[in-house]
């Protein structure tokens, strides 16, 4: 089971996580050196992940309330029982988008972008 903590306390439960994508850029600073055939490497760890996560929700109320919680200022919490490597703390960026399920015309999805954060 997934569940959302919002910034308020308040607990997101979406019927389901249909989307999850996930990706961190390594920070690694190759440094060509003219006249050597190798370069020299400033070797760094890559930042937290970044990604977008699809919520799919059973009712139009709940997801347009996890959608505007999403719009409030803060951090989130994401929990998810089955699949821990999904567990963080994120806050959301770019555009949050809501739809109409397009299989079942009754649910509605959610669509947050993220980037993982530590506080």
């Amino acid at each position: 089971m997934t569940t959302i903590t919002t910034p308020s306390g308040t607990v997101i439960t979406p019927t389901l996580v249909l989307g999850y994508a996930s990706g961190r850029e390594s920070a690694n600073i190759v440094h060509t050196i003219f006249g050597r055939s190798d370069p020299d490497v400033t070797f760094l760890p890559a930042p937290l992940r970044t990604g977008s996560l699809e919520l799919l929700f059973a009712t139009r109320a709940t997801a347009w309330a996890a959608l505007t919680a999403h719009a409030a200022a803060g951090s989130f919490r994401l929990a998810d029982t089955d699949l821990p490597e999904l567990n963080m703390r994120y806050v959301p960026t770019g555009q949050l988008s809501i739809s109409l399920d397009p299989q079942t015309l009754v649910q509605w999805l959610v669509t947050v972008p993220y980037s993982e954060v530590i506080l």
